[in-house]
């Protein structure tokens, strides 16, 4: 994954209003709702051949409030994906919506969902 790539899921986060930092939240976390994100890079038996690297990305979003606030940033997520681009560095991307599920912590308090999204990634020879 580049960190192209990165950057514009930092900003399309920004941009629907979702509260997201990459693998950790360092500061005092919102009181609403805060995601954080990490991904793996799937095996590519054909990126030497076409540069296309698929990508999970991982949205863990947590609440102490109610079960609505990270369903309806759920929403937000899954309406502004299936989106494509073409990146400043030349890299095209394509962004799609794939699952969510809530997922239980050790803090009755603490509320979580995983929402799995899939990137495809071509990268340019340079």
């Amino acid at each position: 994954m580049t960190t192209a790539t990165l950057d514009y899921i930092n900003r399309l986060m920004q941009r629907i209003g979702i509260h997201y930092r990459f693998m950790e939240w360092k500061t005092k976390p919102p009181d609403e709702y805060y995601f954080v994100g990490e991904y793996f890079e799937n095996p590519s038996p054909t990126r030497e051949e076409n540069g296309r690297q698929d990508i999970t990305f991982i949205l863990r979003g947590f609440t102490r409030g109610n079960w609505m606030a990270l369903e309806e940033a759920k929403g937000k997520i899954e309406a502004y994906c299936g989106i494509t681009a073409i990146l400043p560095d030349g890299t095209g991307i394509a962004i799609f919506y794939d699952s969510a599920q809530p997922v239980p912590t050790a803090d009755n308090q603490l509320k979580s969902i995983k929402i799995n999204l899939q990137i495809q990634e071509w990268k340019v020879n340079r």
